[in-house]
C-alpha cells in the first residue's frame, strides 16, 4: 500500500479499507459490529470525514479484530489525517471562483452535499436550462466540499471541446499528469486515481455525452473517486445519479400581493436580482413603491439566474417600472456579462444558442415551431401545428430530446392530456430562429386553425353536462387562445378570428372574462376584410351579450340590432329569435321595459316553434327577469322553474345556478327566507366547482341578503364584502355597484355615516342603474339616505357622495372591503 503512494504512509481510510478486507467483511457488516452507520464507514474509507473520532478508531479496531501493531497504524494513521491540512480547490483560470455571493441556491446546495455524502452516488449529473445556475451551484459545492476528501477537488472545463475523445486528456492535464506516448489518458488517469480519494468536477458536459462510458470505467477502477458534472442533458449511464436545477423559486402570489419589501424577500429569484442591483446601484433599496414591477421582473426573466444577473445593471438607467416595459424583447437587454464568465454565459442569446447547437435537425425544427404556442402546449396538437412549415419525422421523440436538454419540460398531467412548456426566454429566442427560417406563416395560421376549431367544439359541448370539463380545457388553453386572437387581428385573418373569438361567448362569460372578449371582438369588428354574413352576425350578438354584462348599454343595442338585421337578411329564424332576446336585454339597461318585454315574449314563441331547447330556456330566463322587473313576479316563478328544468336537463350547471339565483329572490321577496337560502347555497355550490366568480358572486349577495333580513349585518356585510371581490376580479361594474351600495347601507346601520355616504357616491358614479329592482331593497337605500341626511346634512352628504364618485377603480373597491 506505501508503493501505491509513491513512499508516502497509507492514510486512514485505505487502512480502514485494507483491514475490512482482510477481515472479509463487508461495509454492511463492519457498521453493525462497531455501532455505526454504513454511510460512517463509506466516508471513513473514501477520506471524506477528515478526523475521525478516538472513540470510532477503537470501535472500528475492535470490530476489526485488529492487533497491537496494527491498532497502532491505526490510530497513528487517523492523527495523521487530522493533523492534515485540507486541500486546496483547483480551479482552472478560464473558470475561477465567483466573486458574486452565492443567493438562493441553499436548498440545492444541501441536495448536493446529502447526495454526495452517500457511498452508492459515484456520479451526480446537475442538468437544467440554461442560464440555470448549475456551474455555480457545482462551483460552491466544490468549494464547500473539497476538505472532505483526502486528495481534494479538481474542476475541469469542458466548454471549449469539440469531441469526447478530447475529455480525458482535459481531465488528465487538470491533473497535472504528463502525457504518455504510448499510454491511452484513460489509463493514465486511472493510474494516478486509483488509490486517491478525490472529487472531479466536470463543468460543461454537454456536448460531450458519449464520454459517459469512459467516466463510469473510470469510476468503476477508481473507487475513492466522485465525479460531479454540469449538462444541459443526462448522460445516460447507470452509474449516475441526476439533480436538475430549476429556475429560481418566483414570489409566491400572496408575496407578490403583500407588496412589502420583507414578504418579497422570501422569493429566492427576487434576492439574487436584489443582490445584483445593489452591486451596480449600491443605493438602490426594494421599496412598497417597486416591489410589483421587481417581481414581475423576476416573473418575466423565469427566475433564472443568468438572465437576472444580465437584466441587473440596467437599474443604472431604468427604473424597475421601466425595465419591465422593456422586456418583450429581452434577448436584446441580457447582454454584457462579467468579462470572468464563459463567452457562452455573456449574453442570454448565447447562452441559448450553445444548447440549441446540441441539437439535431429535427429537434431544432419542433423547437422553433413550438415557439408560436403560449404558456403551454397540448402534445396531442404538435402534429397539426409544428408539421405545417414542413414534415418532422418523429414529432415525440424530437419533443424527448428537447426535454432531455431540458429546453421543454413536461408538465404534470393531473388526469388532462400531456402538454410541455418552456421557459420564456427560450420561447423568445425559438421564436428568432422561426421567423429566420420563413416558417411562422405557416405555423402561427396553424395554431390559429387549432385555436378556431377547438373554440368551435368547446361551444357545442360547453353548456351540457361536460360544462366542468370544457371550462377547465379552455382556461389550460386561454394563453394560446389569445395569441391566436392576437394573429388573427395583426394579419388579416379576421373571418377566422371571429369564428374564434365568438366561440368562446359561454368561456367569456362563466370564466369571468367577459371584457378581453369583448375587447377582441370590438378590434376584429373593426378589421377589413371579407367576412361570412352569418359569422360577422354571430360575432355582433356575442359583442352585444358581452356588452351589456359590461354596462355598456348604448353599444350592447346598437351591435345587437346590426346582429338582428343580418339574421333577417338571411332569414335565419334560430338567430332572429337569439338577436331579439338579446336586444330586449339590452333595451332593458336603457330603460325601455314595454319593447323589451314585447322582444322577451316573440323570442319565446319562435323558439317554441323551433323546438330549440338552449336557446329557448335562455330566453325564459330573459322574460322571467322582465316580468319580475315590470309585470308579474308569480309569472316570473314560472318561467325560472321551466328554464330551471330544461337547464337541469341539458347538464348547464352554470345556468342552472342563474336559475338557482333568481328563484332565491323570488323566495325572498315573499318572505320564504328557508327556501331562498337553500337556493342561493345550492347556486354558491355549483359555481365553487365549476370556478365561476360571477356566479359565486350573484350567490353571495343573495346569502348576504339573507344575512341582512335575519338581523345580522356583520355576517352580512361578509358576504357582501366576499361578492365585492369576486366582482372587482374580472371588472364586473354592475355587480361591484350593487355591492358598493349594499355596504353603504351596511355602513350606515353600523353609525359610519361618512364612509356610507362615499360608499354610495361610488357604487351610483360606476352603475347609475345599480339600485335592485326588489322594492323592499331599494327601501332600503331610501331609508339610508334619509338618515345619512339626517346625521350629516344636506351639504355634507352631497360633497361626501361626490368624493365618493371621484373615486379610482382601485380605490372604490379597497373602500368597499375596508371594515371602517
Amino acid at each position: 500500500m506505501a508503493e501505491a503512494h509513491g513512499g508516502a504512509e497509507p492514510g486512514f481510510g485505505e487502512l480502514l479499507s485494507a483491514y475490512r478486507a482482510a477481515a472479509g467483511l463487508t461495509q454492511e457488516e463492519l457498521a453493525a459490529r462497531a455501532g455505526l452507520s454504513v454511510d460512517a464507514i463509506s466516508l471513513l474509507e473514501r477520506g471524506a470525514r477528515s478526523s475521525p473520532r478516538s472513540a470510532t478508531v477503537r470501535a472500528l479496531a475492535e470490530a476489526l479484530g485488529l492487533g497491537r501493531r496494527e491498532r497502532e497504524a491505526f490510530a497513528a494513521a487517523a492523527r495523521r489525517q487530522h493533523r492534515r491540512r485540507a486541500p486546496a480547490l483547483r480551479v482552472p483560470p478560464d473558470l475561477g471562483l465567483p466573486a458574486t455571493p452565492f443567493v438562493g441556491r441553499e436548498r440545492e446546495l444541501d441536495r448536493v452535499r446529502a447526495l454526495l455524502a452517500r457511498a452508492d452516488v459515484r456520479l451526480l449529473t446537475l442538468t437544467g436550462s440554461p442560464g440555470a445556475g448549475k456551474t455555480r451551484l457545482a462551483l460552491e459545492a466544490a468549494a464547500l466540499l473539497a476538505g472532505g476528501y483526502r486528495d481534494g477537488a479538481v474542476v475541469v472545463t469542458l466548454g471549449p471541446l469539440t469531441a469526447p475523445e478530447l475529455v480525458m486528456p482535459a481531465i488528465r492535464r487538470s491533473l497535472e499528469l504528463p502525457e504518455a506516448a504510448t499510454e491511452p489518458p484513460l489509463q493514465t488517469v486511472v493510474a494516478h486515481c486509483r488509490v486517491r480519494q478525490l472529487l472531479l468536477v466536470l463543468d460543461n458536459l454537454e456536448r460531450l455525452l458519449p464520454v459517459g462510458s469512459e467516466l463510469a470505467e473510470l469510476l468503476a477502477r477508481c473507487p475513492g473517486m466522485q465525479i460531479l458534472a454540469t449538462s444541459r442533458a443526462a448522460l445516460r449511464v447507470r452509474a449516475q445519479r441526476e439533480l436538475p436545477v430549476p429556475p429560481l423559486r418566483l414570489p409566491a402570489a400572496g408575496e407578490e400581493r403583500a407588496r412589502e419589501p420583507a414578504a418579497l424577500l422570501e422569493s429566492p429569484a427576487v434576492r439574487l436580482f436584489l443582490d445584483r442591483v445593489e452591486a451596480a446601484v449600491p443605493d438602490f433599496r426594494l421599496t412598497a413603491a417597486n416591489t410589483a414591477a421587481v417581481a414581475a421582473i423576476c416573473r418575466r426573466l423565469d427566475g433564472l439566474p443568468l438572465a437576472l444577473e444580465l437584466a441587473a445593471p440596467w437599474i443604472r438607467v431604468l427604473s424597475p417600472a421601466e425595465l419591465l416595459a422593456r422586456l418583450d424583447r429581452r434577448l436584446d437587454l441580457l447582454v454584457d456579462g462579467p468579462r470572468d464568465l464563459p463567452e457562452r454565459q455573456r449574453t442570454m442569446r448565447a447562452a441559448l444558442r450553445w444548447s440549441y447547437e446540441l441539437l439535431d435537425p429535427g429537434p431544432q425544427a419542433l423547437l422553433r415551431r413550438l415557439s408560436v404556442f403560449a404558456g403551454s402546449a397540448p402534445v396531442n396538437a404538435l402534429d397539426r401545428v409544428c408539421q405545417a412549415a414542413g414534415p418532422l419525422a418523429n414529432v415525440l421523440q424530437d419533443l424527448s430530446a428537447l426535454a432531455d436538454h431540458n429546453l421543454v419540460r413536461p408538465l404534470p398531467a393531473d388526469g388532462h392530456e400531456a402538454r410541455v412548456t418552456m421557459l420564456e426566454s427560450v420561447r423568445e429566442y425559438a421564436r428568432e430562429l422561426l421567423v429566420a427560417a420563413g416558417e411562422l406563416e405557416a405555423t402561427a395560421q396553424a395554431h390559429l386553425e387549432h385555436c378556431t376549431d377547438l373554440a368551435v367544439a368547446a361551444r357545442g359541448e360547453i353548456k351540457g353536462p361536460a360544462q366542468a370539463a370544457w371550462l377547465d380545457r379552455l382556461r389550460r388553453e386561454h394563453d394560446n387562445l389569445r395569441v391566436a386572437m392576437e394573429w388573427a387581428a395583426e394579419h388579416g385573418r379576421t373571418e377566422m378570428g371571429l369564428r374564434l373569438t365568438a366561440g368562446l361567448a359561454a368561456f367569456w362569460d362563466f370564466a369571468g372574462h367577459r371584457r378581453e372578449g369583448l375587447s377582441n371582438l370590438q378590434r376584429l369588428l373593426a378589421a377589413g376584410g371579407d367576412v361570412e354574413p352569418a359569422v360577422r352576425a354571430d360575432a355582433l350578438h356575442v359583442a352585444a351579450s358581452l356588452a351589456w354584462r359590461l354596462g355598456e348599454p348604448e353599444l350592447a343595442v346598437a351591435r345587437q340590432r346590426e346582429s338582428l338585421a343580418l339574421y333577417r337578411e338571411l332569414r335565419d329564424p334560430r338567430g332572429v329569435a337569439n338577436a331579439m332576446r338579446g336586444l330586449g336585454i339590452a333595451l332593458d339597461l336603457e330603460g325601455g321595459y314595454a319593447e323589451s318585454l314585447r322582444l322577451f315574449e316573440e323570442a319565446v314563441s319562435l323558439l317554441r316553434e323551433l323546438g330549440d331547447r338552449e336557446l329557448l330556456a335562455s330566453a325564459l330566463l330573459n322574460l322571467g327577469v322582465g316580468q319580475a322587473r315590470h309585470g308579474d313576479p308569480r309569472r316570473a316563478v314560472a318561467l325560472y322553474e321551466e328554464a330551471l328544468a330544461m337547464y337541469r336537463d341539458m347538464g348547464n350547471a352554470l345556468s342552472t345556478a342563474l336559475c338557482l339565483v333568481n328563484l332565491g329572490n323570488r323566495a325572498k321577496s315573499d318572505g320564504l327566507l328557508e327556501l331562498a337560502a337553500a337556493r342561493y347555497e345550492e347556486a354558491a355550490e355549483i359555481a365553487r366547482r365549476l370556478d365561476s366568480p360571477v356566479h359565486l358572486a350573484v350567490a353571495a349577495i343573495g346569502l348576504g341578503d339573507i344575512a341582512r333580513v335575519c338581523g345580522d349585518t356583520a355576517a352580512a356585510a361578509e358576504r357582501y364584502r366576499e361578492s365585492l371581490r369576486l366582482f372587482a376580479g374580472p371588472e364586473e361594474r354592475q355587480g361591484v355597484a350593487v355591492c358598493l351600495r349594499m355596504l353603504g347601507w351596511v355602513a350606515w346601520r353600523e353609525g359610519r355615516p361618512a364612509a356610507a355616504a362615499r360608499l354610495y357616491g361610488a357604487g351610483d358614479a360606476m352603475w347609475s342603474d345599480a339600485a335592485s329592482a326588489d322594492e323592499d331593497e331599494e327601501w332600503l337605500h331610501v331609508q339610508a339616505a334619509a338618515g345619512l341626511r339626517e346625521q350629516l346634512g344636506e351639504e355634507r352628504l352631497v360633497a361626501l357622495r361626490q368624493a365618493g364618485g371621484r373615486l379610482s377603480w382601485e380605490e372604490a373597491i379597497a373602500a368597499g372591503l375596508a371594515a371602517d
